[in-house]
Formats: C-alpha cells, structure tokens, sequence
C-alpha cells in the first residue's frame, strides 16, 4: 500500500517557494475523480520540470488478475487535455528496460518527432498496477535538485490515486455485476418465457463486459451443441443457428472442472497450443480469447447437498464469452460475474421446465374434459360449447351453421349378437372413419351419445353438409367392421349402416343452437323411419316444431 500522504517535512525542504506554493494549489485542488487528479499532477511536473511533454502510463501488474482494464492514461502536450490513450491499446514489447515507454498508437506525445530524445522517467508502483510517469524535454539541460523532487512527490502522489482509483472502479464494477445479476433475476421471477431470459442475459453480459460476442450453447442429446442465443457486435461473425458437432472440443480436459462450477478462462488462442483443427475452428469464428461458463442443472432439485457433487448434475447447456479482434485478460470482476449468472439461468431452465410439464398436463386434463374416453373424439360437453361458440361467433358474422346427426342402424342388435367389446370396436372405427373425412380445422367431430355421432360443419351451407353426409353414408357402408373373436383370436368382418340427419341454419338473435340440434334430430328420426341407411335433410317444418 501506497503511503497515504505522499511526502513529509524532509522531501519539501529541497522544494523552492514557487515550487511548493504550486504544490499546495494542486493539492487544494483535488477532488473525487482519481483520474483528474492524476491529470493535475501530471500537469503539474510538466510545468515546474519545464517539460514539453508529459505522459502517465499505466498497467495492471501482470501478477495481478483483479485490477480495472476500463481507466485511460493520461497524455498531455502543452497542457492540453487529456488523450484518448487507453490501457487496452498498450503494446509492451519484450525484454524492453523496466521504465521504457509502452507503445500507444493514440499517445500524442509518442506521435511528436523524435519521441523521448530528453526523457525523465519515474516508476508508479502500487498493489494493483506498474505505471510510468515520462516527461520529454526540448534539451539535455539538468534538472534542478527541487524538480527532480518536484517529479519525484507526483509520482507518490498519483500512485496514491491509482489506488483510489482502483477501489472506486472495483466497487462500480462490483455494483454493475450485482445489478446485472439482480435484474436477470428479476426476469426470471417475472417470466417463464425461457428465450426471453436467455435474450436477456446475453445482451445484458456483452454490455457488461463490452466483449464481441456472448452466446449460449444448448448441448443436445447426441453432444451436439446448437446456438440458442446470440448477443454481438455488428462487425462480428454471427454463430446464431450454429450446431457445433462438439462445444467441449476446447475444454475437454477441463469437463469435469466446469461441472464443479470454475470458468474456463482462454486469454489467447494464438498462444494457446491448440491442436490445428481446434485452432482453425477458433479462427473461423474469429475467437482470439473467451471465457466459458457451463449451465448446470441439478438432478434433484429439492436436495440442495447434490448440487456440489458434479456426478449429480448435467450440462444443459454453455455460456461463452468472445473476444474477437485482439487478446484479453480477464479479470477477477468480469470471471466471478459467469458462475452467478449460470446460477440464475440453471434456475430459470429448471422453472421452464416445470411450467412447461404443468402446461403439458393442464391440456391433458382438459382434453380428458372434453374427450369421449371410448373412441377419443369431442365428447357431448365438448360438443355442446363448441355449437353454442359457432353459433355466437356466426350471430356477429352472419354465415350458415350446419350440423349433422348420425346413428348406427341396429347397432343394439349388433351389440347383444356379437358383444358389448365388438360394439365398442365398432364404435371406435366409427369414429376414426369420420375423423378421417373431415378436411378443416374448424369441423369437429363429437359422440353425441350411446350410438349416435355429430358433426359441426361452421360456415358450411345445406348443399355442403349433404355432400359431406353422404361421403360418410357411403364409406361406413362399404367398410367392414373388423372384430377380433375372444376365443379363437379370428377376424370377423360385419357391415354396418348409418342413418343421417342434416339441418342448416343461419344463426339470429331470436333463436338458439338448440333449434339446429332438434331439426337434425327430426331429420335423423324420419331417416330411420324411411328404411335407414339414408340421409334426410330438415325441413321448414322440422324447425317450426324445434322452436
């Protein structure tokens, strides 16, 4: 740790009066922004050393993987403002002397002539980073013994707010992560919309990071791993839709440890010693570094003791993060940020999953509501709601409901001759006939009851409902009734006939769809009268005495 005062009595007794004086303003001068400060002091040594130039550079200590990569350095030419040199763009060649500059393409004072020719140099050391303070001179003239102390105190001075600095950007980062993770959290809580969440959670994790590219791969049954989700940068290649034949093939030694719960951290594929065919996959989808997260879910999620023990977890799926264009390293605040999120996409997949199996059975109670048990079409609830739906939906658009009434000719005859099981088989058949003849959506086919089926024709007129009618009429006629005997496990072919009642109304406010059900069933009843095996259409009179 830096001292918290950057000099005492004997480091200012070397001081001019005009130098101190400037000193004490500069300090007085101070506020909360760590970064103006630096630029103060830096400002500062430019003047009283009577440099040209001053530049501060600064760099994350490489045995340091928590320190903030977002800070710029401070470059000033004649006092002008601040450059747009930034830490990322630092190039540090090897083997260089300890306090040589690092290259920036952006650094106004690198970019002036002969850069450094009269160059003072001081180190900025702290817990987190390596800085170097450089300040060029128009000529080799010696620095006085209160300049020299003058650049000596800024350098002790900066140092000091750096590590403001770092403390203020560490807990805006650790602040950032939390609302990240508290809103993703949120949306869990508030939707069960899973391709929603996973939108938001990688658009959410590219802006906090500011990578290239954040995706999440879903490992299929087969290992395969589809591309769910994308978030990127526009400039960069899309993996959306992907299928990646293996999304371990970088990790693969490390599998276990994922399911543990640790981020695999890849900082350089290009000093990776990746196999040739893993290293042109990584070019291929421009990844030059990236991050892995694996999305985990318990086998039992009630018991809270397996979710340590990787052997009773699955992979569902992995979060990936890229970087595309150059190298990174990542630090301790960005990697910690993944197994959270992980945590809270395990949660919401697993809340999906239940949503979905509850919606799943929800429509199969409702469809055992509404189901005939026996041959598994509409039954007579199911048919009186959806007559009464048509007829209110053809009252506001007027067009013609037709509905039809079939009933099986003896079938209690055919029931007390070869069973109550061949009846039942009879009547499934009956009703897989009329399933199949039936052409839209919106024609359901019902089991009115007993030996008696129904089908509801919307928008259908009297012309289009006897033509459906004999269509029935005609192939339950001339297809057998395949009945397996109990004793001898033969197949016995019976025929059967069907007698047909036919009504078509448009629906009006002063009647009901009870009037269309007693016209068809009056023309149903004279169908059977007539001889049966026919069809009857309803009369004017039919629905005079439904009324």
């Amino acid at each position: 740790m830096a001292p918290l005062v950057p000099f005492d009595a004997q480091d200012l007794a070397n001081l001019t009066a005009h130098d101190l004086s400037q000193l004490i303003r500069c300090f007085l001068s101070f506020n909360s922004n760590p970064l103006e400060n630096i630029h103060r002091l830096v400002n500062l040594g430019r003047e009283l050393a009577g440099g040209s130039c001053a530049c501060y550079q600064s760099q994350p200590r490489s045995d340091c993987f928590d320190a903030s990569p977002i800070e710029p350095l401070t470059c000033i030419v004649d006092g002008s403002a601040r450059s747009g040199c930034s830490r990322r763009q630092l190039i540090e060649v090897g083997d260089q002397h300890p306090l040589a500059p690092f290259h920036s393409p952006n650094c106004e004072c690198q970019q002036r002539g002969d850069p450094w020719a009269h160059m003072s140099r001081y180190r900025v050391v702290t817990d987190d980073i390596r800085g170097k303070l450089l300040m060029r001179h128009d000529s080799a003239a010696h620095l006085s013994l209160s300049q020299k102390q003058i650049l000596r105190l800024v350098a002790r001075a900066i140092a000091i707010e750096e590590e403001r600095l770092h403390t203020q950007e560490r807990q805006q980062l650790q602040q950032q992560r939390e609302i990240i993770v508290a809103r993703i959290a949120s949306q869990i809580r508030e939707s069960l919309d899973l391709h929603q969440i996973l939108r938001n959670t990688v658009a959410s994790l590219l802006d906090f990071l500011d990578a290239d590219r954040v995706i999440i791969c879903r490992i299929q049954s087969d290992g395969k791993g589809e591309v769910l989700e994308e978030a990127r940068n526009p400039d960069v290649f899309s993996m959306l839709g992907w299928t990646l034949s293996d999304p371990w093939i970088v990790d693969r030694q490390s599998h276990q440890d994922h399911l543990s719960g640790q981020v695999l951290v890849l900082e350089d594929t290009a000093q990776a010693n990746l196999e040739p065919g893993v290293k042109q996959l990584m070019d291929f989808f421009e990844v030059r570094s990236r991050l892995v997260m694996p999305i985990v879910l318990a086998k039992d999620i009630e018991r809270d003791s397996l979710r340590d023990d990787p052997s009773s977890c699955q992979p569902w799926g992995l979060l990936m993060v890229h970087q595309c264009h150059h190298p990174r390293q990542w630090h301790i605040d960005e990697i910690s940020v993944l197994p959270q999120l992980a945590t809270q996409l395990a949660i919401a997949i697993q809340q999906a999953q239940l949503y979905q199996q509850v919606q799943i059975a929800n429509r199969e109670l409702s469809e055992l509501a509404t189901q005939d048990g026996l041959t598994q079409i509409a039954n007579r609830r199911r048919f009186d709601a959806y007559l009464d739906h048509e007829w209110r939906r053809l009252l506001r658009s007027p067009a013609p409901l037709s509905l039809i009434l079939f009933d099986i000719d003896f079938f209690k005859q055919y029931n007390d001759t070869h069973g109550h099981l061949a009846g039942d088989r009879c009547l499934q058949q009956v009703a897989q006939t009329l399933k199949a003849l039936m052409q839209r959506a919106t024609d359901l086919v019902a089991r009115y009851g007993g030996e008696e089926f129904a089908i509801i024709l919307p928008e259908t007129t009297e012309s289009g409902a006897h033509f459906l009618a004999e269509q029935v009429r005609s192939r339950i006629a001339r297809t057998p009734m395949i009945d397996v005997q109990a004793r001898n496990h033969k197949s016995v072919n019976h025929q059967i006939t069907v007698s047909v009642g036919v009504a078509s109304q448009t629906p009006f406010p002063e009647a009901s769809p009870q009037l269309l059900i007693a016209a068809a069933d009056a023309a149903l009843y004279r169908a059977k009268n007539e001889g049966r095996n026919r069809i009857c259409l309803a009369t004017a009179k039919d629905f005079a005495q439904g009324e």
